[in-house]
Formats: structure tokens, C-alpha cells, sequence
């Protein structure tokens, strides 16, 4: 019963998390659009669609990494290694939060901002309203193409230069706790166990 208490839990958090990024990153979106030229749309959609990308790595590298060489940096006190081997540990979220949630969300605001674009060139140009159904078809699906090729390179990147990636991104985080003066990596269950499963070879 615990289990199945816990794994609802988990699906709630994950709903809201996914609810409230989606809604503040449509609506910053918008508010960027009105104010901005249709060249700085484009420059936006780009990083949405890199940040789509470089998340997806992210995610498939935690799950390929494995705990022993970072385990050896952290005994000489590098710095992000801590973080590394948490971020390890937990592939699973880890993954959940790279791949499907910023990734989905990312999805689904970069066809907004495409379909944004639009209709602002549409604006400029109102003989492209006659093709609007098609030129949006292709706008999309250009969109789709480029992200899923970029993860598809970023695939074996991710696999082959897993535990380095997972060494930078544990120095980054370890960057932010510093600067934020919160831990957000050093979480630790009752009785002193640390969360996740261990994955040391």
C-alpha cells in the first residue's frame, strides 16, 4: 500500500510540475512574441528547440552513466562530482524531468511559437493566408524534423560520453547550490540511507 501511496504521489508531483512549467513557459513565450520582432522569434524558437535537444542528452546520459568513476572524484573532493553521483543515482528522474517533461513541454511550445510565427508573417504578407493550412503542415513538421534529428545525433554522444556529461552537468548544479546556498542534490531518506538505487560498476 505504501508503494502504490508513493507512486500516486509521484504522478501528482510529476502533473503539477509539468502543468506549471508548460504554463509559464506559454505565457512567457506570448508576452515575448507581442514585444518581439519576428527575427527574435525565430532566435527563440531555435533555443527552445536546442534546450529540447541538449535535455534529451541530459536524460539519456544520467541512465548510461555509471557511479564508480565519479565516485573516485568526489574521494579527491572535485567539485560537482557529489552532484554527479546523485544525479546517477537517480537516472530515473532524472530522465522523467529531461525527457518527458521539459522535452514535452518543449515540444508543444516550440509548434505554439511556429504557428506564432505564422500568423505574424501572415501579417506582413496576408497573400500567404491562402496557404496558411499548408504552410503551417510544413512549419510543424520542419520543427519536428530538426528536434528529432538533433536528439538522434544527440543519442550516441550521450551513450559514449556518458559519465563525462553527467560531470558537467554535476558541475553546474553544484554551481547553482553554491550560489543559491541550498542543496538540492544532498537529500537523504530516514535512517540516513541516500535516495536511489546504487549503481556503482
Amino acid at each position: 500500500m505504501a508503494r502504490k501511496h508513493k507512486s500516486w504521489k509521484q504522478i501528482a508531483f510529476i502533473f503539477v510540475l509539468s502543468f506549471m512549467i508548460a504554463l509559464l513557459a506559454v505565457l512567457g513565450s506570448k508576452l515575448l512574441m507581442k514585444q518581439a520582432s519576428i527575427w527574435v522569434a525565430w532566435i527563440l524558437l531555435v533555443a527552445i528547440v536546442v534546450i529540447s535537444i541538449v535535455f534529451d542528452i541530459i536524460g539519456i546520459a544520467a541512465t548510461a552513466a555509471t557511479e564508480k568513476p565519479h565516485h573516485a572524484k568526489a574521494a579527491n573532493r572535485v567539485f560537482g562530482a557529489k552532484q554527479a553521483i546523485y544525479l546517477v543515482r537517480n537516472a530515473d528522474s532524472v530522465a522523467n524531468f529531461a525527457n518527458d517533461i521539459v522535452g514535452d513541454v518543449a515540444g508543444t511550445l516550440s509548434g505554439a511559437m511556429g504557428a506564432s510565427i505564422l500568423l505574424e508573417l501572415i501579417s506582413f504578407y496576408p497573400s500567404l493566408g491562402n496557404q496558411e493550412i499548408l504552410l503551417n503542415t510544413l512549419l510543424l513538421a520542419f520543427i519536428a524534423s530538426i528536434t528529432v534529428t538533433g536528439k538522434a545525433l544527440g543519442k550516441s554522444f550521450a551513450i559514449n560520453e556518458a559519465d563525462e556529461i553527467m560531470s558537467k552537468v554535476g558541475i553546474m548544479i553544484a554551481s547553482f547550490e553554491r550560489v543559491t546556498g541550498h542543496s538540492f542534490t544532498d537529500k537523504k531518506k530516514k535512517g540516513g540511507k541516500k535516495c536511489g538505487d546504487s549503481r556503482k560498476n
